[in-house]
């Protein structure tokens, strides 16, 4: 997997960029580090269908996630998830929206799951799905 740190995980204001909280805000001493990650549209289809699939267990359809639920579930994912999985996850994603995968349901939800992240991410659109 290659990640930069030169380019952003998301085209957006940096004013708008959301802090995520790893130590007690009693801990001493703390430092913010911030930090970019370049990803592909894969990964984070892969980071979304493993945060999501996990929050959700099923119950609400890819379909009827929100930008900002698509959006939080991917940078949580790629922040504290482990950067094998999200490559093994891009990679099973990426076979499951071929045309002939051999299970149907898991491929239209995958194709669901890649319709997400284009609302989501409009940037990344145009690739596999």
């Amino acid at each position: 997997m290659t990640v930069s740190i030169e380019r952003p995980l998301v085209v957006s204001d940096p004013a708008t960029v959301k802090q995520h909280l790893l130590a007690d805000p009693y801990d001493e001493p703390q430092i913010t580090l911030e930090f970019r990650a370049t990803v592909s549209r894969d990964q984070i289809a892969a980071a979304v269908d493993l945060s999501l699939h996990r929050y959700y267990a099923g119950e609400r359809h890819p379909d009827q996630w929100t930008v900002e639920e698509v959006r939080y579930h991917a940078e949580f994912q790629i922040l504290y998830g482990s950067a094998t999985e999200l490559q093994e996850g891009a990679e099973g994603m990426a076979a499951m929206v071929e045309p002939d995968f051999y299970d149907q349901w898991a491929h239209a939800r995958s194709v669901a799951v890649y319709r997400a992240v284009d609302r989501a991410y409009p940037e990344l659109k145009g690739g596999r799905s």
